[in-house]
């Protein structure tokens, strides 16, 4: 199963640590994030990815190459201007040949993608969410599933929110249909085709124990860094 990482975003708030560094190749425990993906995927047995790439686009390729060093082969969909997580999925349509993973760039989801992937095909769903529970979810956006685990609504940030709940891991199953429903130009996955597949029975979660890291923000950055050594 082939694996596209969405890492194109400007990393806006990371540049006070990191300054113009592309946030994928941002330090953690000594290496950069995104090795520490591709590593985490040769592990698993996926072992073609597709970096669907924007800002900082040339210093990746220059630093990955082609993925011969790291045991895995890399391919590049390099946006122009910023197409949003679902425009760059779209963008690398051409690079879909069947089921795929795809990753958030930011995130790091220790599981079982071939779990992910089966629960996916054994519901005959367009896709399946990987999903990690946190302790405090008021800063996060959940999500909420039915007694089949079909997801039924995301709900954004809630400063109301008190306590644990289950949330996106930033770690997706998909079948190839999802490449027909992006909509052309700019667009988010989170927010303007995810909504629509939980509303039509298409999108299942599966619940996975233990931590998931983002390095999204300083805050969750210095998390995954006290784990990760450092």
């Amino acid at each position: 199963m082939k694996a596209f990482v969405l890492a194109g975003g400007l990393g806006t708030r990371l540049k006070p640590r990191f300054g113009d560094l592309p946030k994928p190749l941002a330090p953690l425990g000594g290496r950069p994030f995104l090795v520490r993906q591709l590593e985490w995927l040769l592990a698993q047995g996926v072992r073609e990815v597709v970096l669907c790439v924007g800002y900082g686009a040339d210093r990746l390729e220059r630093e990955l190459g082609d993925g011969t060093a790291l045991g895995i082969r890399l391919r590049y969909s390099v946006e122009e201007s910023p197409l949003g997580t679902g425009g760059a999925l779209r963008q690398a349509a051409a690079h879909v040949d069947g089921p795929a993973l795809v990753l958030n760039g930011d995130t790091l989801a220790p599981c079982d993608p071939w779990a992910l992937e089966r629960r996916r095909w054994e519901t005959s769903s367009i896709g399946a969410l990987a999903l990690f529970e946190t302790a405090e979810a008021r800063s996060r956006g959940r999500v909420e599933c039915d007694a089949e685990d079909r997801i039924v609504k995301f709900v954004e940030k809630d400063a109301l929110h008190r306590g644990p709940a289950w949330v996106n891991g930033g770690l997706y199953a998909f079948s190839p249909a999802l490449w027909r429903l992006l909509p052309a130009g700019s667009s988010s996955l989170e927010l303007d085709v995810l909504p629509g597949l939980a509303g039509s029975g298409s999108l299942r979660g599966l619940r996975f124990p233990g931590p998931f890291f983002d390095i999204g923000t300083p805050e969750e950055w210095e998390r995954a860094q006290r784990h990760f050594g450092g």
